[in-house]
């Protein structure tokens, strides 16, 4: 053998074990990182749900006797009360999402439907017509998956000029050839393509990245509520489902979010490779 030969196969070996390590360096990370936000946030609920009580029991007894400037500031109290565990309940739901990685064949047309049952009274209220076209069966987590069309629903309706009603549209059908060697997926698996159209009031497509990133807001949330976790959260569920999720927008021309998942999960298909 040469040392040219030798040389070589001992870069390559160093340069395996440097990804390795960088690979692990890169996992530890992420699990310090979720078990951080786990503790904060379940360590803020206490003294958050504190100042709830308080502030409802001074309204219930002191309420009416308040003047105009202590009721706003009990009203304002209770607000940011409200804003503040709705942003503690997403950041446990994003440091939960590794931890309920279960995962057994679901039918997303039965999904969708439990997700609209759960938004039947905000659908109402918005006055929003929302069509299901015909969803396939995939290998996923049932509370996950939900939690996307959930959160991914909830936005079109969320994001739409005062006084329109939301008409959304949700649509499957299967990945081509051509489409896979795109996306840089393996041609022997069966990928499914759902996209969630909706007639909102859109964005700048530069801006298509940047709204999966958590506390990313276009918007105010005097304008839009929210707290910018929502799309981060459908994010990582579809990264643990090793499928890819990605969004098409033009401002004031509405939105399509489209989902890219595969109809078995990786895991279950390198154990039935090696069965």
């Amino acid at each position: 053998m040469s040392i040219k030969k030798l040389w070589y196969d001992e870069k390559i070996e160093q340069l395996e074990n440097q990804l390795i390590q960088n690979a692990w360096d890169l996992e530890q990370c992420q699990k310090e990182n979720e078990e951080f936000i786990y503790i904060a946030s379940h360590d803020l609920k206490a003294p958050l749900r504190k100042i709830s009580t308080f502030a409802n029991r001074l309204s219930e007894k002191a309420g009416n006797s308040l003047n105009e400037e202590g009721s706003s500031y009990l009203h304002r109290i209770l607000s940011n009360v409200a804003q503040m565990q709705s942003l503690i309940d997403d950041l446990s739901a994003l440091a939960d999402i590794e931890k309920d990685a279960e995962f057994i064949n679901c039918d997303l047309g039965k999904l969708i439907n439990e997700v609209l049952l759960k938004l039947e009274e905000k659908t109402t209220l918005k006055k929003a017509e929302i069509i299901v076209e015909p969803l396939p069966q995939i290998d996923g987590n049932p509370a996950q998956l939900k939690e996307v069309f959930y959160q991914l629903i909830e936005n079109s309706m969320l994001f739409q000029p005062e006084g329109q009603a939301a008409e959304i549209t949700i649509s499957s059908r299967s990945l081509d050839t051509k489409e896979k060697t795109e996306f840089s997926l393996p041609a022997n698996k069966e990928f499914f393509k759902i996209e969630f159209s909706d007639n909102g009031i859109g964005f700048e497509n530069e801006h298509a990245s940047t709204i999966f990133k958590a506390f990313k807001r276009l918007h105010g949330k005097s304008t839009y509520p929210g707290n910018g976790l929502g799309l981060a959260i459908c994010k990582k569920i579809i990264s643990m489902h090793k499928g890819i999720i990605y969004a098409e927008s033009k401002e004031h021309e509405g939105s399509v979010f489209t989902l890219i998942l595969p109809q078995i999960h990786q895991e279950f298909y390198a154990h039935a490779k090696s069965n």
